[in-house]
């Protein structure tokens, strides 16, 4: 028995011993990423540690690398390191749509740590051309932002960050020491949690034992929505400019409170490619980034090399990716007096995965980012001087360039929209750019003042370029996105008479609310959709005109006219909701809008309230499809549109399994973009019944005329832009490697084009004018109805293009084409939209128009 007892201890601590044991093990091949790292420092210097600091292993109980970290532990163990080095300060900036937290840790020699706030603040004044003469640059460290993981499935970046910050507050040696004293670290080790966590969660349920190489595994193809976007879908590195975005904005308020002098960006990318790091490609830098900036990039490119080959990692610069769009992490600090930076390693996607090279590792990725931050810092310390004076000089150049102008300040107006105008200055005073009220309620903005370049860059509309191939968009001008009014102002401004803007606003005075025959809310404002909504949640009654009235309202004695999209509630008929009347009306007026109480029904022109003229809104009862094979991007982006901004509920279905769902109860489909190749004939005949029976759906983007002829059960039209002469070369023999670049030179990339509209069309109530600028970045275009009233949008016939790329060939055939066509499919129709109307969420000229498709959908159909 005793020996039987002896055998059992023994095979249960080989068992215990053993490295398939576990989560944390790993392949015997598989080394962790601390081997990768220098018993030595470039100048010879031995690494001691400091031990009084919890090493990741002590922490997590395996090595960074062996499973993906998530967002939760990350924290805990920033917390811990925190707490531990006089080295490192821990703070929480913000919060994700998900409720998790967004960490900032300040890490410098704590000597700089005691001084922290005079150093901001000297760097703050180092932006401000009238106060940065004053500051002493001799002895003021640089700042450094390491920020990694944007794409929350590019997850080698945040699992690097612990061990980038466990090494600058625990590791010693007199080079570390320079750095430390030279720069403040600003580290943000993960800006989306909400993805990271998603990334995690699905390739830890799929990791083994035995770490699996196969790209085909589950763990390499991930589900969708994919890791790399955030709760409510969107791209966090496309959303520096647009700020829509809780994680964006709350970035904002720390990076303008330093304004650092480098900005690191870490990314990953296909798994059949190497690293890459900046300068991208030359000829597709932003025209306004400084020389001085390509210089800077350039030179921090020698020490990236220098550590890469030490390392025997390859690399490669200069080709894919370019400089061109201001709105994404790497390129938003060129026009803020910085240097930013963006790495690229490839990705294993989960733990483990064959490409061209043998095998890519979580480690390996992991060690490449862990080598190019310390080589960041080290180029930071070393030019450390540069760096500050070359900050200090942006800002003097982009005031004395403003002063150049022909013009002291832009204004802009938003007519019957105060919601819009007062959230376009608040996406303003985000990026640090002043901008006052004046007395007619406009938005001014003068020219002079430090981020005249940034704001130049928010301006631009540009259609001719020297390269005409881009990475992202080729335009993303902001008063074209709110369809503002813009003009300009000359001569001295007169600034006792404006004032200042601010972000939040006080609420206005509810007003007295006492109608006793309807109350009328006109449809201008965009803040009129969430009205709108609540109401319709609390089944209220509430109706739109169809068509122009006048009506005695008020204290006023004369007819007040109203246009079509008006909102009428009338009293009489719902005696049930007048607390909850009064309630949102009282939300709205504070939130800005004007409400009208009517004197009588009886109206001097047009309609009177009971007439049929007005048209009694249906309670949206909408589902969205979702699901591989559709556009995650534009799925988000509708998503968002309803559910945070306006408070509306959206049922989500699988595009593949609408067959097997009732889906009687909804009235509207949304159908974003996308390939919808994972859908049935049955799944297509599940939906066209409810429309032929009375729904509306809408589709956006190039997938409307697939849309459009699977309800009505024939075979796909093929888009314009795919037909074979588009493709075919008239000469006989072209160089083999420019065949990419002859492809991309006829797609549209992310431009905005003009559009005229029917006012009167419910699509476009509530819009002023007869044009609209729209975005689009594919090439397939829509045929207009050979029903004159079906086509409320049409590109203009004279000049269509506004600003961003696009080919002559595509400019004419803008010309013939609809934006926004109306299909009638049995008793339902189709609403097209050729264009993206939510794009990023911050189009909201366009944004109006999509929610009008929901609400007044079912009135659309010509008569």
């Amino acid at each position: 028995m005793t020996r039987l007892i002896i055998l059992l201890v023994f095979f249960l601590l080989v068992i215990l011993e053993s490295p398939f044991l576990g989560l944390g093990c790993v392949q015997a091949d598989e080394k962790p990423p601390t081997s990768y790292w220098p018993s030595s420092l470039e100048d010879g210097t031995t690494v001691e540690w400091d031990d009084s600091v919890t090493s990741p292993k002590e922490f997590f109980g395996f090595e960074v690398g062996q499973r993906h970290l998530d967002h939760g532990k990350l924290v805990a163990y920033l917390k811990q390191i925190a707490s531990e080095s006089p080295r490192v300060e821990y703070s929480e900036y913000g919060q994700t749509h998900g409720g998790r937290p967004l960490l900032l840790l300040k890490i410098s020699s704590p000597e700089n740590l005691e001084n922290i706030d005079t150093i901001r603040k000297a760097h703050r004044q180092l932006a401000k051309p009238e106060q940065s003469v004053d500051v002493e640059t001799a002895k003021l460290p640089a700042v450094i932002n390491m920020g990694y993981g944007v794409h929350g499935d590019e997850a080698s970046a945040s699992n690097c960050s612990v061990l980038v910050a466990h090494y600058l507050a625990a590791a010693k040696s007199k080079e570390i020491d320079t750095w430390l004293r030279n720069c403040v670290v600003l580290l943000d080790p993960c800006l989306n949690p909400d993805g990271f966590n998603r990334f995690a969660n699905w390739v830890n349920r799929y990791r083994g034992r035995i770490p699996n190489d196969d790209p085909q595994h589950a763990e390499h193809n991930q589900g969708w929505p994919s890791g790399r976007v955030n709760y409510y879908w969107f791209d966090l590195n496309r959303d520096w400019l647009p700020l829509e975005q809780p994680e964006s904005r709350a970035r904002m308020g720390w990076y303008h409170a330093w304004k650092p002098n480098v900005v690191l960006d870490f990314h990953e990318m296909g798994t059949r490619s190497t690293y890459f790091f900046q300068p991208g490609v030359p000829n597709r830098t932003n025209p306004l980034t400084p020389a001085k900036n390509v210089e800077l990039t350039n030179r921090f490119g020698e020490y990236h090399a220098k550590a890469l080959d030490r390392r025997g990692s390859l690399y490669y610069t200069k080709e894919g990716f370019d400089d061109f769009y201001m709105g994404k992490g790497s390129t938003y600090p060129d026009l803020h007096g910085a240097v930013g930076i963006l790495f690229e390693q490839a990705s294993a996607r989960g733990h483990v995965q064959k490409n061209q090279d043998g095998r890519l590792t979580f480690h390996e990725a992991i060690g490449n980012h862990f080598e190019t931050s310390l080589s960041s810092l080290r180029a930071t310390s070393d030019l450390r001087a540069e760096l500050l004076d070359f900050k200090r000089q942006f800002y003097q150049d982009s005031v004395e360039a403003a002063r150049k102008q022909n013009k002291s300040a832009i204004v802009f107006d938003a007519p019957g929209n105060r919601t819009r105008i007062q959230n376009f200055a608040s996406l303003l005073l985000r990026h640090d750019i002043d901008c006052f009220w004046n007395p007619e309620g406009k938005l001014l903005v003068p020219m002079e003042q430090p981020e005249y370049q940034f704001l130049k860059s928010l301006l631009s509309r540009k259609k001719n370029f020297k390269e005409n191939i881009f990475y992202d968009v080729s335009t993303w001008t902001l008063p074209l996105a709110y369809n503002l009014k813009v003009s300009a102002h000359k001569g001295e401004l007169d600034f006792e008479e404006l004032t200042k803007a601010q972000i939040v606003v006080e609420n206005a005075e509810a007003g007295k609310l006492d109608a006793q025959i309807a109350y009328l809310v006109r449809w201008d404002d965009d803040q009129a959709c969430r009205l709108l909504a609540e109401l319709l949640e609390r089944d209220v009654n509430v109706k739109v005109a169809t068509r122009s009235f006048a009506s005695i309202v008020d204290d006023e004695d004369e007819p007040v006219e109203f246009e079509p999209g008006t909102l009428l509630i009338p009293m009489s008929v719902q005696e049930q909701q007048l607390s909850d009347i009064n309630d949102v009306l009282s939300q709205g007026m504070q939130a800005g809008l004007t409400v009208h109480s009517a004197k009588t029904g009886l109206t001097p022109t047009g309609s009177d309230f009971g007439s049929n003229r007005f048209r009694t809104i249906k309670k949206p009862s909408i589902a969205m499809l979702v699901g591989k094979g559709v556009a995650q991007y534009d799925a988000g982006e509708i998503w968002h549109l309803l559910d945070v901004k306006n408070g509306m509920q959206v049922s989500m279905l699988d595009a593949s399994n609408t067959a097997a769902v009732d889906l009687s109860s909804y009235e509207t489909f949304l159908l974003p973009n996308g390939t919808y190749n994972r859908m049935s004939d049955a799944d297509w005949e599940a939906i066209a019944s409810r429309i032929k029976n009375g729904a509306t759906a809408v589709s956006v983007g190039r997938s409307c005329s697939k849309v459009f002829d699977k309800l009505n059960a024939v075979e796909p039209a093929e888009a314009k832009e795919d037909k074979d002469e588009n493709e075919k070369p008239t000469e006989k023999q072209l160089p083999f490697d420019s065949a990419s670049k002859t492809k991309a030179l006829k797609l549209i990339s992310g431009s905005i084009f003009r559009v005229q509209i029917d006012r009167t069309h419910p699509l476009f109530f509530g819009y002023r004018g007869k044009s609209l600028p729209v975005f689009r970045n594919h090439g397939s275009f829509l045929e207009p109805s050979e029903n004159p009233y079906a086509n409320p949008a049409i590109y203009d016939a004279q000049k269509p293009h506004l600003s961003g790329y696009c080919s002559p060939e595509n400019v004419e055939k803008f010309k013939t084409a609809a934006s926004v066509v109306v299909r009638p499919i049995g008793k339902g129709r189709l609403i097209q939209i050729s264009d993206n109307p939510n794009f990023r969420a911050f189009w909201h000229g366009t944004s109006r128009m999509y929610l009008n498709a929901i609400f007044f959908g079912d009135m659309t159909n010509p008569q």
